[in-house]
């Protein structure tokens, strides 16, 4: 190798955070810099291309820069060892003898798969916000169109239109809040809250707030509140959104005539981000969640029983949310459920 690039060239190459490649005229490969080595097999050099890379539209390219032409690129998905997106860039050099005897092509691989994910999930989150959003639309229009014609004489129909009318655009409105308060809080995520909270005053207020509709479901609020707890870094509104949330989840899927059991407590070491923290536990009993959806509860729009949840009101965001603010604070959410038994909701927030 040390005849075909010289060590200054080596060791230019190898600063390269992205894998880098070089070919003579036979497609041969005769530089890989340490990059590269995840993406071709590891006895490379003196070998075609071909037995490194065998993707037909990469050697494809390959073999027409090192046949003169100046540029090509190629963008390729990849399965194993893990899925990834690559543009690959493969230039000529046939004139940079300086660089490298014998090349007369440079290939740069760049992993572009961050990239191809955001996008992807752009167009998931347009998707489902169009679908989510064309369902009440086209109740409110078939039913505008009921009450100007055959329910127009029809008193008792069109209170109960009207009823329904008001159920869907609360549902908009309710979803366009979820979006903005996403939308605000992804925007903000880098940045760490700084305000002083007090959780236990947090839990206090979301109780007042929330106990009317558990007892309209006859169901009862426990509250187990650890002496010790002390302030801590975060945003009021914030972190009261979240309780809120998983304390409204937990009376809506808990059984009638049930309890729902919020617990708080000190933590010495927060589960996969380590450090002191508080543990807010929330409890209920009902139905509980089955263990392959429990990883999916946090996307948005997803829904474990779809027509359960729109019946009670639900966007198939608040968890999403829920995630992304405690992730905001630098906490960590934790889900456990039994089938049959409940689940337990608890947010762990550092000190």
């Amino acid at each position: 190798m040390t005849t075909v690039i010289d060590n200054f060239n080596a060791h230019l190459l190898e600063a390269f955070p992205d894998p880098v490649v070089l070919l003579n005229r036979a497609r041969e490969v005769v530089f890989a810099n340490q990059a590269a080595h995840e993406v071709l097999e590891a006895n490379y050099n003196d070998r075609d291309l071909a037995q490194s890379f065998p993707v037909p539209d990469v050697l494809a390219a390959a073999e027409a820069v090192v046949n003169g032409e100046a540029i090509r690129e190629v963008d390729i998905s990849l399965s194993v060892p893990v899925p990834r997106n690559l543009k690959i860039r493969i230039v000529s050099i046939a004139d940079a003898v300086a660089m490298a005897e014998g090349a007369v092509a440079l290939m740069v691989f760049q992993d572009i798969s961050s990239e191809t994910l955001a996008e992807q999930m752009r167009q998931d989150f347009v998707a489902n916000v169009s679908h989510e959003l064309r369902s009440p639309i086209a109740s409110l229009i078939g039913i505008i169109e009921t009450l100007q014609g055959p329910a127009k004489d029809d008193p008792e129909g069109r209170e109960r239109f009207l009823s329904i009318m008001g159920d869907e655009s609360q549902r908009m409105a309710r979803m366009i809040d979820d979006l903005l308060s996403l939308s605000r809080v992804e925007t903000s995520e880098r940045l760490r809250p700084q305000e002083q909270v007090n959780v236990i005053d947090l839990l206090e207020l979301t109780r007042e707030l929330l106990i009317g509709r558990a007892e309209e479901r006859k169901m009862e609020l426990v509250f187990d509140f650890a002496a010790d707890i002390s302030v801590l870094a975060g945003d009021h509104d914030e972190l009261m959104e979240v309780f809120q949330n998983l304390i409204d989840n937990a009376i809506k899927y808990g059984r009638e005539a049930s309890s729902v059991r919020i617990t708080t407590g000190l933590v010495e070491h927060i589960p996969e981000i380590g450090g002191a923290g508080i543990a807010v536990a929330i409890e209920n009993k009902g139905d509980g969640i089955a263990p392959d959806q429990l990883p999916r509860l946090t996307e948005r729009f997803y829904r474990v029983d779809k027509g359960r949840s729109r019946k009670l009101g639900g966007t198939g965001l608040g968890l999403a949310i829920v995630k992304h603010i405690v992730s905001h604070h630098r906490g960590h959410l934790s889900i456990k459920s039994t089938l049959g038994k409940g689940a337990t909701f608890t947010v762990y927030l550092p000190l």
